[in-house]
Formats: C-alpha cells, sequence, structure tokens
C-alpha cells in the first residue's frame, strides 16, 4: 500500500526548495511562497494552471486526462486534466503550459497551439493537512500527438469523450480531483468540448 510522503520527507526532496506566487482574488502579487505552505492547513492563494488537451474523433472531442502519481502530495491519485502547475514569478503563462505539459505527459505541444480559456478562483480540501488554494487559469490546445508521461507526475493517462466524461464524473466523483470537476461543470468549458 503507497503511504503518502510526510512534511518532514518532503523538506528532504527538492519539492522543498520550489516557490510559488501568492495572490489575490484579482491575480496581483502578493510575493513568493513556498509551495509546501500554499498547500498545507488552508493553504495561501496562489497562482496557478490547468491545461486540458483535446483531439477529434469520429466528429467529437476526446480530453488527454492524467492519473496523478501516487509521489504528488496533493490529491495524488485522482484523475485530473492533461496538466498542472504552480506559476513562479515572471513566468508566461501560455509558454509555461506547452513546456510543463511537455514535461510531465511527454508531448510535443507549442505555446502557439494553446489558448486561454478562463480564470477561476477556488479552495479543496485534502487529506492530513494538505489543499489546495489556487487563482486557476485554464488552458487549451489540441493535440493529437504521442504521450509519454512522465511516471512521477503521471501514473497513467487516457484519452476520454466529453459527454462519457461527464458521465463518468456523475457516477464516480470520487475518483476526479476537485478542481477538474469544477472545469468539466463550467458553461465555458462546456462551450468548448460540448456538442
Amino acid at each position: 500500500m503507497y503511504l503518502r510522503k510526510t512534511v518532514k520527507e518532503l523538506q528532504q526532496t527538492p519539492y522543498a526548495a520550489r516557490k510559488t506566487v501568492a495572490v489575490d482574488e484579482q491575480d496581483n502579487e502578493l510575493g513568493e511562497t513556498p509551495l509546501i505552505v500554499a498547500h498545507r492547513d488552508g493553504g495561501i492563494k496562489h497562482r496557478a494552471f490547468s491545461v486540458i488537451l483535446y483531439r477529434e474523433r469520429g466528429g467529437k472531442k476526446e480530453l488527454l486526462l492524467q492519473l496523478r502519481s501516487q509521489e504528488k502530495p496533493v490529491f495524488c491519485g485522482l484523475w485530473a486534466n492533461t496538466c498542472c502547475y504552480n506559476m513562479v514569478h515572471g513566468e508566461d503563462y501560455l509558454v509555461r503550459a506547452a513546456t510543463r505539459t511537455n514535461e510531465e505527459m511527454g508531448t510535443a505541444v507549442q505555446s502557439q497551439e494553446l489558448r486561454t480559456l478562463y480564470r477561476f478562483s477556488y479552495e479543496a480540501q485534502d487529506v492530513e493537512g494538505w489543499c489546495e488554494n489556487e487563482l486557476d487559469t485554464v488552458i487549451v490546445g489540441k493535440y493529437d500527438g504521442v504521450v509519454y508521461p512522465d511516471p512521477a507526475e503521471a501514473a497513467d493517462y487516457r484519452w476520454v469523450e466529453w459527454g462519457e466524461l461527464k458521465g463518468d464524473i456523475a457516477k464516480n466523483p470520487d475518483i476526479y480531483a476537485p478542481w477538474f470537476k469544477m472545469i468539466v461543470g463550467d458553461s465555458r468549458t462546456e462551450v468548448v468540448f460540448g456538442e
């Protein structure tokens, strides 16, 4: 059985040195915060993005999902969108979305193939004091190439047709990350992927 890393164990890894940008609800920067602090005990609102890559098959859109690795401290082992990331000061959203998706999922997507869909704020409590508290920018892009996920980031992946995904989330909500369920339920996402 897998045991999630403790805060003390994470402090012995490169994860402990990572920082992210603390922001207010209007995306004004408030400074940098350690990634662990941003995800513990209610967290600190921070800048993030969620990438959704999709392809077309038989006139329908299929989304590329990742099964979050057990190595991730927050919401590990759940299905989510293609890639998530906590921004660092000075990074460009679309440029970093492309490079990070390529790092996590082994894709070859380019920043000019991506576009920002919308931004939303949310909080979600995980177990053992872990949480998310993000101002999340949803980024979408069409992609029909190879996928070679980094196992430290994604334990598995799958392409899922939009209608099938919505039905499965309704039947099995506990296997999906909370922000991803919010994104799928948002009318702005439906406009892109719905029939």
